[in-house]
Order: C-alpha cells, then structure tokens, then sequence
C-alpha cells in the first residue's frame, strides 16, 4: 500500500494546490463533456454508460458483501467458525462503511455544500459555482463534494492489498483502473467535478492504509484467532442481552396481565361469583 499511499498523498497534493489557484479549471474538464447545442452531458443519456455506472455500484458491494455477511453470521451463532479470515472481514467492512459510507456519504457530501456541475449555470443550472474548497454552496444535501461512486471505486484498494505477491500489484493496478473509470463516467455525466473523484480517492486510500497499519500492519495487532474470539464475545454478549430483554419483557406481560386479572375482579363482582 505504500506506493499507493505516496501517490494518493503527491496528486492529491497538487490538485489541492493547482485546483486553489486555478478553480476554473474544473469547469474546463467538465465542459468537455457538455454539448452546448443540446444543453446536456450527451454521456449520461447513453445505455452503454448506464449499464456501466451499475456495474461501478455493484461490484464492489459484490466484494464487501462476504465480509459484511462473514460478522453478522458470526455474531448470530458465535459458537461457529468464520467462513473467511476474520481480519480479513473486519478489515473490508470497515474500510467500508467508515470510507465511502460515513465519511464520504454521511459527512462531506452532506456538509461541504458543492453544487454538482447539472446545478450549475454554466451547465444550464441555477446554482453558482463553487471551488473545491469552498463549503458556502447552494446544495443542501447529496452535494459534489467527494464523489461517493468514485469512493465506492477506489474501496477496492482495500481487497486488491490482501492480495500477495506479484498477482497484488496487478490487483491495485485494476483497482485504481475501475475506481478511475468509476470516477470518470460520474464527470462525464454532469454528476461531479474532477476535484470530486479526486479527493474521494485520497480520502478513501488514506482510510484503507489506516486501518490495515491498525489490523495488520502495528505491533500487537491482532490474530485471525484473536479477532474471530473478539467477535464472537460480542456474539455472545448480544445473544445475552436479547435473551434478558426478552425475560423482562414477559415478566411486564405477566404483571400486566396479573394487574388486568385483579383490576376485573375488583370491578366485576358478578362474573367473580359465576353470574
């Protein structure tokens, strides 16, 4: 993950700084895509491209869909054995839903405010536009700013680093390619700015490197075994909490029903003495 932690930091770096001097070059690229005759992002109106964008989506919730399933099975039946390294599942679920799920989609999109380039005027919109680093923008939720397809993309750095050897560097070749891709057609669509797709790489390769330097890379970090017991105490703890909640909940029924029980007898005399 090195090399792709130093490249992820040295573009990001100089989009960061080219992009805050020169804004306007975000309408540029995006402007190569929009016909003006038309008034559209011709691209997005394409079946091919589509079809492409879903396959964008689902792949990689194809991929960290095991993980997800691997920890849930496990802590419905903690007596079990994982059905994949528990690492591994912990690893791809995490990167997950703390990249392109809570960072990416619960906080930047929500808070940063970016209209996306349809919104904007100069693409037939309403609202003005706004650099990268402004955060004042007219969007009230869902905005540009980071483009979460192209952070779902750029997730699969984070199964292309569990793959050893040589066949590893082809993996994170092919998953920078997708996310690249993923992250194109959203441009190309009138959907995000080229700074968008951008920062969502950085921000989800720097989340990947740091969970897998906290899962596998630091001293004392955690065993397959370890973290497999780890999960299944949770497993066993939530087990016994439903089964208390349970017992409390007929414990209520019955005094409640103890109460109904005694409040028609005290109302009810006559059904008491079998009239």
């Amino acid at each position: 993950m090195r090399p792709v932690l130093f490249l992820a930091l040295v573009i990001g770096a100089a989009v960061a700084i080219l992009f805050t001097v020169f804004p306007q070059w975000d309408l540029a690229i995006s402007g190569y895509f929009w016909d003006v005759g038309r008034r559209a992002f011709t691209l997005a109106g394409a079946s091919w491209a589509k079809t492409a964008r879903s396959l964008a989506n689902w792949i990689p919730w194809l991929i960290a869909g095991p993980a997800f399933a691997a920890i849930i099975l496990k802590l419905l039946f903690p007596w079990g054995r994982m059905f994949m390294s528990a690492r591994a599942a912990v690893f791809l679920a995490a990167t997950m839903a703390l990249g392109p799920g809570l960072v990416v989609n619960g906080i930047l999109k929500e808070e940063w405010g970016r209209p996306r380039p349809v919104h904007v005027e100069e693409f037939g919109g309403k609202d003005a536009y706004r650099p990268w680093f402004a955060t004042d923008g007219a969007c009230p939720g869902n905005c540009s700013f980071v483009s979460g397809e192209g952070a779902l993309g750029f997730w699969l750095t984070a199964p292309a680093s569990l793959v050893p050897g040589p066949l590893g560097v082809v993996a994170m070749t092919a998953a920078v390619a997708f996310a690249a891709t993923a992250g194109g057609l959203r441009i190309a669509f009138g959907g995000h700015f080229f700074t968008d797709v951008v920062f969502s790489g950085v921000v989800v390769v720097l989340i990947v490197v740091a969970m897998r330097y906290l899962i596998y890379g630091r001293k004392g970090a955690p065993t397959d075994f370890r973290m497999e017991h780890a999960i299944g105490r949770v497993g066993y703890a939530l087990h016994a909490l439903v089964r208390g909640t349970a017992r409390a909940l007929a414990g209520l029924v019955r005094r409640g029903a103890a109460a109904l029980r005694a409040l028609a007898a005290r109302h009810l005399p006559g059904r008491r003495a079998g009239l």
